[in-house]
């Protein structure tokens, strides 16, 4: 199957690491070893109905029926045209005590997909399209460089028997097969249940990815609304939303403040925290916006919150059934939902808050420029080599193919090094060469990227624009820019009560990113002001973002940095309308500014104590406080257009206070911070010099 062509709930498998069947399985299965044979566990495949290469659902069952074949006596069921199976049973037509049954399936309407085992599967087939000199042509033909040379040395090596040899055409492999009896007619799903086999079979094995579970896991609601994202994305064709492969989802390594790529710009993990802030909460996140995020959230409440922001209410019955389970409307939740009736939720999620999340990160300038380099980037590729179409699948395909080039890259280097001199240095390979094509093409995608965003392909302003996609990139900025959306959202709902609708968030998302835009592109680049493009850059003078570590956890500053931006005239004008005057945003942007100077000023304690150890405790707040609020009046003088006066009177010293007794902790909070482990590239304690900024 095409992975391009499915929908991101079709999926069923993990993506298959070329590198790691070429470099652990195959030579497994060649090489002989005093411990003895070779031996692959079976390999579980699971029958499925499929339409013109498309998942579909098998028809309903025959009636049973007995027939005498080979001498025995048989029960069969058939599903219409697609497959049929029967058990022998005794004279008494009961099923024989010995379990003997016949799968038969057609295959333009079934197929046996591998569900694990896969890379057992992929190094048998390897070895014998080499063998039998059938990979010219083949489907996989583009992948040939990562088997064939390490099939034929393993098969010219002197180790290897011409026994050996030939006993693989007698090889058999054992194969568990799974079918569903119950998921037949109209109203069975073959495809979920497989799907659901998948991750119990393999999450007690060696785990798949996070990514991998959002992808494929339908235990959790909130899996379901972030992969209809991605579904939504790779339904598009123009460019009023993000390219799918502007999203980072098949990273098999647990990354969650940024994205590990460098032609990305977000990721899987972004995308589930932004339904899971928006649409499940819990709603003191965005309804205070001196909270931070930190301690276990409350089931009920998140469960609550979804059926509020998605509502709930208007779209089913007091009660539901499916596949003959009953389930209560005011229960749903996360983990209790009718999967036969997910699409109803995923459809008014996705017209609703999946589109504004989405409307953000293609439309405001920063992740729109980033977008539209890419794209130039893919118009303009060039080269028909197998290893230049490995490397574009790579960066266009999203199908795991990065991580194959990258491993494999990596491990022919290490081997090069610890081969002597003489014998050093890598093979000749599509395969290296293909990430060597990736390596190369990154600059030039930060000049493309400069280009778009600053309008300059000048070296100076390439520095300056990935300086600022250091930060943009970031889960704490985006996710920053997604909260601040539900928390105004929050605001309107307060401010007009029953008098707003849902289906207008995606018009609400439109303004906002008009609104951001008449930030960021207000005078950009004219004269000697200060390109507000760069705003958040954390080396910019005077900066505003003064967070030493980028955690997902820090969006809640990044929220008041998206506020404040908003704030300017040019940008409130084009969401104005949506508020009811201006006191409640108002109210908003100060808590927020107070949570955030709070913040500044236990950042700056911590510092003077390494660089006043001489000084009381008193004594070194006082001198934070001063520090966080001259840097703070700085930034806001210099990049947000806020006078003096004004900027003394945001910052006074009764504000301070008041900011420091609202930003209390939380009473539900039980202290367990869940911060994520990852820490940004630069986690190194600022120094006093650095935290004064005299300059």
């Amino acid at each position: 199957m095409d992975a391009n062509a499915l929908d991101f709930n079709q999926l069923l498998q993990r993506d298959l690491d070329d590198h790691r069947v070429a470099t652990s399985l195959i030579p497994y299965l060649l090489k002989n070893r005093a411990t003895g044979p070779a031996f692959f566990p079976p390999i579980m495949a699971v029958l499925l109905p499929f339409e013109d290469g498309s998942p579909s659902r098998f028809p309903a069952f025959d009636e049973p029926e007995v027939v005498d074949d080979q001498e025995l006596s048989w029960k069969q069921v058939q599903a219409g045209d697609a497959f049929a199976v029967r058990r022998v049973i005794d004279a008494n037509g009961e099923y024989h005590p010995v379990n003997l049954a016949q799968l038969r399936w057609n295959e333009h309407a079934s197929r046996l997909v591998v569900l694990d085992g896969q890379h057992r599967a992929m190094a048998l087939l390897a070895i014998d399209r080499t063998m039998s000199g059938r990979w010219r042509g083949s489907k996989g033909e583009k992948f040939r460089d990562f088997y064939e040379k390490q099939v034929q040395r393993y098969l010219s090596d002197e180790a290897i028997s011409s026994d050996n040899v030939d006993l693989l055409s007698n090889v058999e492999v054992p194969v568990t097969v799974c079918w569903f009896p119950d998921r037949v007619g109209d109203t069975g799903h073959a495809h979920e249940a497989a799907r659901k086999l998948f991750v119990d079979v393999n999450k007690e094995a060696k785990a798949p990815s996070e990514s991998r579970i959002i992808l494929l896991s339908d235990a959790e609601l909130v899996n379901v609304l972030t992969r209809s994202m991605l579904s939504a994305l790779r339904r598009t064709d123009n460019d009023e939303l993000i390219p799918l492969y502007a999203v980072e989802y098949d990273n098999p390594d647990i990354n969650t403040t940024r994205p590990a790529r460098w032609s990305v710009m977000t990721n899987i993990h972004l995308l589930k925290e932004a339904v899971n802030r928006c649409v499940f909460g819990p709603p003191k996140y965005l309804t205070d916006v001196t909270k931070k995020i930190s301690g276990r959230e409350k089931k009920p409440d998140r469960d609550a919150f979804m059926r509020q922001q998605l509502e709930v209410s208007k779209l089913f019955k007091a009660e539901i059934q499916d596949e003959g389970f009953p389930y209560r409307r005011e229960a749903i939740g996360n983990e209790y939902f009718p999967l036969g009736k997910v699409d109803v939720l995923s459809e008014r999620f996705s017209e609703t808050w999946g589109i504004a999340i989405l409307t953000l990160l293609s439309k405001v300038a920063p992740y729109a420029a980033h977008a539209r380099a890419l794209r130039r980037m893919e118009a303009g590729w060039s080269g028909v080599e197998i290893y230049a179409s490995l490397a574009r699948d790579a960066l266009f395909g999203g199908v795991g193919v990065y991580w194959t080039l990258k491993d494999s890259y990596e491990h022919y280097a290490d081997e090069s090094r610890n081969k002597p001199g003489a014998n050093r240095g890598k093979p000749d390979s599509d395969v290296l060469r293909a990430w060597e094509v990736i390596e190369e093409k990154e600059s030039a995608f930060e000049i493309l990227r400069a280009e778009e965003y600053l309008g300059s392909t000048a070296e100076e302003k390439r520095e300056a624009s990935k300086a600022a996609y250091l930060v943009l990139n970031t889960h704490a900025c985006q996710l920053g820019m997604v909260m601040t959306m539900g928390s105004l959202w929050e605001l309107r709902k307060k401010e007009f009560k029953g008098k707003w609708k849902l289906d207008e968030l995606s018009e609400f998302a439109q303004a906002l990113a008009r609104g951001w835009n008449a930030f960021f592109l207000n005078n950009a680049g004219k004269g000697k002001a200060r390109d507000r493009r760069l705003t958040f850059s954390k080396t910019v003078s005077d900066p505003i973002n003064q967070i030493p570590k980028l955690e997902t956890a820090r969006a809640v500053y990044f929220r008041y940095f998206w506020l404040q931006a908003l704030a300017t005239p040019e940008s409130w004008e084009h969401v104005a309308e949506w508020f009811n005057g201006r006191d409640g945003f108002n109210k908003m942007l100060s808590d927020a500014r107070g949570m955030y100077l709070s913040f500044c000023v236990e950042e700056r304690v911590k510092a003077l104590k390494t660089s006043r150890p001489g000084q009381t405790d008193s004594q070194r707040r006082k001198a934070a406080e001063e520090l966080a609020t001259k840097t703070l009046r700085k930034a806001l003088t210099n990049w947000f257009f806020v006078s003096e006066t004004e900027a003394s009177d945001l910052l006074s010293a009764d504000a301070l206070a008041s900011a420091a007794q609202e930003a209390t902790t939380d009473p539900d909070d039980n202290g367990d911070s869940i911060d994520d482990d990852a820490e940004d590239e630069d986690t190194r304690p600022l120094s006093y010099e650095e935290l004064l900024d005299e300059e």
